[in-house]
């Protein structure tokens, strides 16, 4: 399956949400800092305690963390997917991950602050149990984070978005054509993870993590007939230094 064109219209609606709400609650911590200067110390330590998905210690930059996923592949596209418009195949999911958040002083974070909170680069070995016999992918990416969102204090929110390459011992059965067998079909594809984590304030070193992972040739860049794939994951993040 490939992503409707919609996709891109729903991503820049979802940015535009993102950016306005990380700027919001930036003006709101930088109007309550010029009261006093222990309020500002305040203010500044609140923004900074939100600005990343956790602080295991002093600062975000440099943690690692590893992430367990178990999941089942969908019948719809990616976009259908993230509306949970779908059904469910026979395949099932089951990923482990390594990932690492770039330390705030990196001068891309830096750059890219307010807007984002932080990013990871982070791979994974996924097992899937394909009906066609067992298929492994090999997945690294890039994933932008934000996770400035008002009710942070309550619950720990993170939403990401991800993008690198993956790829496949073996072709999965949901990517081939039913009346094209004999495509040019490629183990090497487009790797795209979304997620949402929610965390406990007083233990955010662990999330709960929600993903959607997702295979593409990006409408033919790629320069393979596989059929785009999307599969649904829950699973687990620990932080640590």
């Amino acid at each position: 399956m490939v992503i409707c064109p919609p996709l891109a219209s729903l991503r820049a609606l979802l940015l535009a949400v993102l950016l306005g709400a990380s700027i919001a609650s930036k003006a709101q911590s930088t109007g309550s800092d010029s009261d006093t200067d222990s309020s500002a110390g305040a203010g500044d330590s609140w923004s900074s305690d939100l600005k990343a998905p956790l602080r295991p210690a002093d600062n975000v930059g440099g943690s690692w963390n590893a992430t367990l996923l178990y999941g089942q592949m969908t019948d719809a596209a990616l976009v259908d997917v993230f509306v949970f418009n779908f059904g469910w195949e026979e395949a099932k999911l089951l990923t482990g991950e390594i990932g690492y958040t770039l330390k705030d002083s990196n001068p891309i974070v830096r750059f890219l602050d307010p807007v984002l909170s932080s990013i990871d680069v982070a791979t994974n070995l996924t097992y899937q149990d394909d009906p066609a016999g067992n298929i492994y992918e090999l997945n690294a990416f890039i994933m932008a984070r934000w996770s400035d969102f008002p009710w942070s204090k309550t619950i720990r929110t993170t939403f990401g978005v991800g993008g690198g390459l993956s790829y496949a011992s073996d072709i999965p059965s949901i990517e081939i054509h039913h009346n094209k067998p004999d495509g040019d079909y490629k183990n090497l594809l487009h790797y795209i993870a979304v997620e949402a984590t929610f965390a406990l304030p007083k233990r955010p070193d662990w999330q709960l993590v929600y993903r959607l992972h997702h295979r593409s040739g990006v409408f033919g860049l790629m320069g393979a007939d596989n059929v785009g794939n999307t599969a649904v994951q829950i699973g687990l993040r620990h932080y640590f230094k």
